[in-house]
């Protein structure tokens, strides 16, 4: 009753788990202090998420003007072991955590991300290099893009912010959200399409930012 009454009134939180905790560490150390933190309030599988402010030229080092947006990182994601296939013999971790970078802070980038991170939980699947998911809507009213592409952080730092951090014994990493039109998502689909966009991204010189203007590429 009392633990109610306390929630109730807008109480300060439990003290973070001790994994949460290290996380958080980490991304301070790694990122600064955060602009916001989007609480969880699923008590059963929480995911927090760290907004931080970035100057993306200067993390890419070059000369090119300012590009201000933000990152946004999942907390949470990688307290639970995702199920990986049976005889699965890769390199990819069963613990991860997700990146998105974005140029503003909308409720429903939070939204979206913390959906996809709970994802393969309630699936009994695993998110991973390449993968594809439909968003159940595209995370803004003005853009068709709705489908997510997940890859490796091109930023050096952003591979390593959980370096140092495991879930019995499978270390955290990250991957990054991407957002594919419906044409992008056949092509990624098919048969080498994932290199071939890739490809393409290149050439089109893809933002680092979400863009929900961009056109698409096919």
């Amino acid at each position: 009753m009392l633990q109610r009454l306390k929630t109730w009134m807008g109480a300060a939180p439990d003290p973070l788990p001790a994994l949460a905790q290290a996380r958080a560490d980490a991304l301070r150390d790694a990122l600064g202090e955060p602009e916001r933190i989007d609480r969880d309030r699923d008590a059963a599988h929480r995911v927090d998420i760290h907004a931080f402010g970035r100057n993306f030229i200067e993390a890419c080092d070059t000369a090119s003007p300012d590009d201000e947006g933000y990152v946004l990182v999942t907390s949470g994601m990688s307290d639970r072991l995702m199920t990986l296939p049976a005889g699965y013999d890769g390199d990819e971790s069963a613990a991860r955590e997700l990146i998105w970078y974005v140029r503003d802070l909308h409720p429903d980038y939070f939204a979206q991300l913390r959906w996809l991170a709970k994802l393969p939980f309630a699936e009994g699947s695993w998110l991973g290099y390449g993968h594809t998911v439909p968003a159940p809507r595209p995370p803004l009213e003005s853009t068709d893009f709705s489908i997510f592409l997940l890859l490796p952080p091109v930023v050096a730092g952003d591979r390593h912010l959980f370096d140092n951090l495991a879930h019995d014994g499978h270390g955290i990493e990250t991957l990054v959200v991407h957002l594919l039109s419906d044409a992008e998502y056949d092509l990624v689909r098919s048969d080498e399409g994932l290199d071939i966009f890739l490809d393409l991204l290149d050439v089109h010189r893809y933002p680092l930012v979400f863009d929900p203007a961009r056109p698409s590429y096919l």
